[in-house]
């Protein structure tokens, strides 16, 4: 049921950010490694969440953010919304989140870069009409209970020729119907790309650090579910990428009329 599938991601959401405390975990995404050759400049301090941010900055740059007003739906920890209010530069960033506990967080550690954090609906966003240049929504849409729901709210947020610069994953299955929302919404598909095999690098690098901080952070009746939570090596979710059960797809969505 929908609803049931809500409290629970809200529920888990608020356990995770509960158990990592005052831990610098800012990103909840799987990464994204590019080819040689291709990696971005980053500041000593970001270089220990280069993954996540390379996936960040994969998705941003589907459209030139500076000096836009950017909207970012499910912000989780902030990570993204600092990175991309400091690189890319637009000119107001707003971030929602359904789990209070991650806005409150993201208010306290990101105060000094003048972000609007607030709990919100992905769904049901509570913007007025042609109110934002671009929406950024990374890795957290197969969460929502009505996908399409969120989609339809985007397009009405964003301004005419505005983007909704989006990635995450979905069976094969699923692919089909995401792209019905996607283009009922009336969305244009500007690009899709499989990132499935960046991804992959990018667990590969990560997955050591996660293991050690879900040993660090969770009872030990709960190790293995936020292992596979975290798509460590070895867990269903990695095998998943891995076998082609899941593709992780980046798109590109214009509102072009």
């Amino acid at each position: 049921m929908p609803s049931l599938q809500q409290l629970f991601w809200k529920v888990w959401y608020q356990y995770i950010s509960g158990r990592i405390g005052a831990d610098p975990v800012n990103f909840l995404n799987y990464g994204y490694m590019p080819p040689e050759g291709n990696m971005l400049e980053l500041q000593a301090e970001d270089e220990i969440n280069r993954p996540a941010i390379q996936l960040y900055h994969h998705v941003a740059s589907g459209a030139d953010l500076r000096n836009k007003d950017v909207l970012e739906v499910s912000c989780g920890h902030g990570g993204g919304a600092s990175f991309i209010k400091r690189y890319h530069q637009p000119k107001t960033y707003t971030g929602i989140d359904q789990n209070p506990k991650a806005i409150e967080r993201n208010k306290k550690n990101y105060k000094h870069l003048d972000i609007d954090f607030r709990v919100g609906d992905a769904q049901d966003l509570d913007f007025p009409e042609n109110h934002f240049d671009a929406v950024i929504n990374v890795e957290a849409s197969h969460c929502y209970p009505r996908q399409d729901a969120f989609f339809k709210s985007a397009y009405r947020v964003l301004r005419q020729n505005g983007h909704l610069l989006y990635a995450d994953f979905r069976t094969p299955e699923h692919t089909l119907r995401l792209e019905q929302d996607i283009t009922r919404a009336g969305f244009q598909i500007k690009s899709k790309t499989n990132i499935t095999p960046h991804v992959v690098r990018a667990l590969q690098l990560t997955s050591e650090r996660y293991r050690a901080l879900v040993h660090k952070l969770a009872p030990k009746f709960l190790r293995n579910a936020m292992e596979m939570f975290a798509a460590v090596e070895g867990t269903k979710i990695y095998n998943s990428f891995v076998n082609g059960e899941r593709i992780y797809w980046n798109y590109q969505l214009v509102k072009a009329t």
